[in-house]
């Protein structure tokens, strides 16, 4: 068992070997701080308190641990490469934007491909989001309806044979070239392998427990950190597809700084409702405050309720409208 000393050194060392692979798009050649992975963090933790013994020669940094991950009669293309927000656009050029959005940390890459047949390829996407609310955000809005589910990570599914998954702070792209079934089971292990490999804090997403459950269409929950429903002042958003009898409605619910943040951004959403509507009410129902916003063949209600506005949007009948939104005030905490 070391010592605490040559504990942090090896650490050090270690994290050493992560930060600086000596390519142009490293990150350590992108002049940021760089948190070491949490999984390796928490391995040397438990060296440290004596819990776990470290072998020689056992060592690995995430990206080495990628390339591990390679399947039999395969290779890695290039080499695992990592990209930093600032250079996220070499990868992704032309997507880099919605990521960014969501304020991106980094992504790590690697494309496997066949050894026999070198137009198979398995590409992995590890992208590091900040915050499991981040990592939802782009998982939800990239999301394909209708698709079998994952029991990996909190969430994910499968489409052919590539694999999307939201992992606490993670989201995860496993794409292949083509639908075999042999592509599906690879896929599938390195999907069930690399989520393993990363830890999940168990951090809460505030609108997947605010909004309400009963009668909430199944995988429908999104968040929009800026830009919901199109529009610029609805930033830390949340929207779900409600059945409501035979009708399906939007509910949105955002989460704002302050009353007083709440307050303006549903007096942006009326001076927009008049500008390209036909007309804003305000209306007094069971002692809940609204605002009716005729949009011309639908409308949209929204309320305050402390730092939090929220309503329906596009609702053909103006009375359900209405009447979901009293609900969502009914059931909303106090925040």
């Amino acid at each position: 068992m070391m010592n605490r000393v040559m504990g942090w050194g090896l650490l050090a060392l270690m994290l050493t070997a992560w930060c600086s692979r000596g390519q142009p798009d490293s990150l350590a050649q992108s002049g940021e701080t760089v948190k070491p992975p949490q999984k390796l963090v928490q391995a040397w933790s438990e060296v440290e308190h004596g819990k776990k013994d470290i072998q020689p020669g056992k060592t690995q940094s995430l990206p080495e641990i990628v390339a591990g991950l390679t399947p039999e009669g395969w290779e890695i293309f290039d080499k695992v490469m990592q990209f930093t927000a600032e250079n996220l656009y070499e990868q992704i050029d032309g997507r880099a934007e919605f990521f960014l959005a969501y304020d991106v940390i980094s992504m790590i890459f690697a494309s496997f491909i066949n050894r026999a047949d070198t137009g198979q390829f398995i590409d992995v996407s590890i992208y590091d989001m900040g915050t499991p609310t981040n990592a939802f955000g782009v998982y939800s809005l990239e999301r394909s309806q209708g698709e079998p589910s994952l029991d990996l990570g909190r969430t994910g599914y499968c489409s052919d044979a590539n694999y999307y998954i939201w992992k606490g702070q993670y989201y995860i792209k496993i794409i292949a070239s083509d639908a075999t079934v042999e592509l599906q089971r690879i896929g599938m292990g390195l999907a069930r392998k690399v989520s393993d490999l990363l830890l999940d804090s168990g951090e809460t997403v505030w609108g997947m427990s605010a909004l309400p459950q009963t009668d909430r269409v199944p995988e429908s929950v999104q968040y929009f950190k800026v830009d919901a429903m199109g529009l610029d002042f609805m930033q830390n958003t949340y929207t779900a597809k409600y059945r409501k009898g035979g009708t399906v409605v939007t509910i949105f619910l955002s989460q704002r700084d302050s009353p007083e943040s709440a307050q303006a951004a549903v007096a942006g959403y009326a001076k927009y409702a008049r500008q390209y509507g036909k007309g804003v009410d305000r209306v007094t129902v069971k002692g809940v405050d609204l605002v009716s916003c005729d949009m011309g063949g639908s409308y949209d209600v929204l309320f305050q309720k402390g730092r939090q506005m929220g309503g329906v949007s596009s609702v053909g009948d103006r009375s359900l409208a209405i009447q979901v939104a009293i609900d969502l005030w009914t059931r909303l905490r106090q925040e």
